[in-house]
């Protein structure tokens, strides 16, 4: 799926909503980036959890927030997991109710559950732009591949066309990205999670298909460099998985990118760190510019 990349303005990005978050650092005397301040791009977390594997408390999106704030980030892809399909997305409905200028809602669906099906037809009538699929939900046995691919067949039918997947099993990811070239995929923790043997099959693949991106959340970000110029800044997006991990410290693996390695990769741009931290998933979710 070809899409174009940009270099967002921050101010143009958030100028439609009363809570920019622009303005709202800017008040609170926090620097807008912890990283190069020169930078000028919006930042968009691609992977944020409502609940921190399937606990929830009051105040939790709240807290998100403020760590949204701290790390200077302007908005954020937001879902729930781990908890009954229904419950997740009526989680994420609330969030994105609550908030409407900083969270973007993902859907989500257990095929366990009996109304997964109903729930990924609200989701499209809904019109979220996408799904979070973790293959610890979908199945834990052989048959992981054929739900997959059921449950995309149904996301697509619906108008669902991005899809954020944790599948760490490289032939299954590269037949079942070919399967379904309507959809965008984001392969969250760079493809194979910590696995290093597999990271340049994954990251080759990213560079040859027009559909296939990688999200950097979790990821250890020690050859981040070599991976990125494996793959491409253009096919690379900023994700934090949080609640579980701190976006703060999920930015600055890509912004210290920008300072020598020991591997001698190539210093990114700062137009290339913006591609990473917003402009890539700006162009993939087709956000108002």
């Amino acid at each position: 799926m070809a899409h174009k990349n940009r270099r967002l303005s921050r101010r143009r990005f958030l100028s439609s909503g009363s809570l920019g978050a622009a303005g709202m650092l800017a008040a609170s005397g926090i620097p807008l980036s912890a990283g190069n301040s020169s930078r000028r791009g919006v930042v968009i977390d691609c992977h944020m959890h409502l609940e921190a594997y399937g606990t929830y408390w009051e105040g939790l999106i709240d807290e998100i927030i403020e760590h949204f704030d701290y790390a200077g980030v302007d908005k954020g892809v937001v879902f729930t997991v781990w908890t009954p399909s229904r419950e997740s997305n009526d989680r994420t409905l609330a969030a994105c109710e609550k908030y409407p200028d900083r969270f973007i809602p993902f859907g989500h669906v257990r095929t366990q559950d009996a109304d997964w099906k109903e729930e990924i037809e609200r989701i499209g009538k809904l019109q979220w732009k996408g799904i979070k699929v973790h293959q610890g939900e979908v199945s834990r046995g052989p048959d992981l591949g054929d739900r997959t691919r059921v449950l995309v067949r149904k996301a697509s039918d619906c108008g669902i066309r991005v899809i954020l997947i944790h599948l760490a099993d490289f032939d299954m990811v590269d037949s079942i990205t070919e399967e379904f070239p309507e959809v965008t995929w984001l392969l969250a923790h760079m493809g194979p999670y910590k696995n290093q043997d597999e990271m340049k099959k994954f990251c080759v693949l990213a560079r040859n298909r027009a559909n296939v991106f990688l999200d950097t959340s979790g990821a250890d970000y020690y050859r981040f460099g070599q991976q990125f110029e494996m793959a491409g800044t253009d096919k690379v997006v900023f994700g934090s998985d949080g609640f579980w991990f701190n976006p703060l410290i999920e930015k600055a693996k890509i912004e210290i990118l920008q300072l020598p390695t020991p591997f001698r990769t190539t210093k990114l741009t700062d137009e290339q760190v913006d591609q990473v931290l917003g402009g890539n998933l700006a162009g993939i979710l087709q956000l108002q510019q």
